[in-house]
């Protein structure tokens, strides 16, 4: 069975020569060796029941607080693991809406995004009921922000920034589309699938290679 299966690998991705950008993230044999090593230590715990196993919600702890840490985030920052991108703009989706009618007594919640944001977003829009409101970007493929402003309204639940964003690989002006969610009381979530553990760093490698912007959760 274990040569059939590896038979099925022949026209796969050869992920550990770098050919798999966004795909598979892969730190090098070393890490790569210690992850294997962890993951067969708990292979057959089942991750949702924490009562259970008490150490599974331990290391969620911890790989969250870690994380508030690089981020400067205040001592009330919370977190949990997804099993990826899709999964946290989903309930992302979700805690927008749900924040949106229990402060404001939004009835119809919106999400305001660029044409450039994640599909994810439309899934969970369908999902969960809410309509979309998309908007442009500009020549240097960011949202435009006056069209973002004009779509923001008493009905927004979320609006969105991208960091980066897929097609062009730019990041969203996020602190003034944070301003705009607040300014009427919306959620805002920075989709930070790809650059949320590459931007702390970026401007510390190459710091005049791009203009970083401030990446933290204070």
């Amino acid at each position: 069975m274990v040569r059939e299966l590896d038979a099925k690998r022949d026209n796969d991705v050869r992920w550990a020569e770098g050919r798999t950008f966004g795909l598979v993230f892969d730190g090098g044999d070393e890490v790569r060796d210690v992850a294997e090593r962890a993951a067969r230590l708990f292979l057959h715990e089942n991750a949702l029941n924490t009562s259970a196993f008490p150490s599974l919600g331990e290391i969620q702890s911890e790989l969250c607080g870690w994380t508030a840490d690089l981020l400067h985030g205040p001592p009330e920052t919370a977190g949990f693991l997804t099993s990826g991108g899709t999964e946290s703009i989903l309930c992302a989706v979700e805690a927008a809406r749900e924040r949106a009618r229990a402060e404001r007594s939004v009835a119809e919640p919106e999400i305001v995004l660029a044409e450039s944001a994640h599909a994810a977003f439309h899934k969970g829009a369908h999902l969960f009921g809410l309509r979309t409101r998309v908007v442009p970007v500009t020549d240097d493929w960011t949202v435009d922000l006056d069209a973002m402003a004009d779509a923001v309204g008493p009905n927004t639940a979320l609006v969105v920034a991208s960091a980066p964003q897929y097609p062009q690989g730019v990041v969203d002006p996020v602190a003034e589309i944070a301003e705009l969610a607040a300014g009427v009381g919306a959620s805002c979530h920075v989709d930070a699938c790809m650059g949320g553990f590459v931007l702390p760093f970026a401007s510390i490698e190459e710091p005049d290679a791009w203009a970083s912007p401030p990446w933290d959760l204070a």
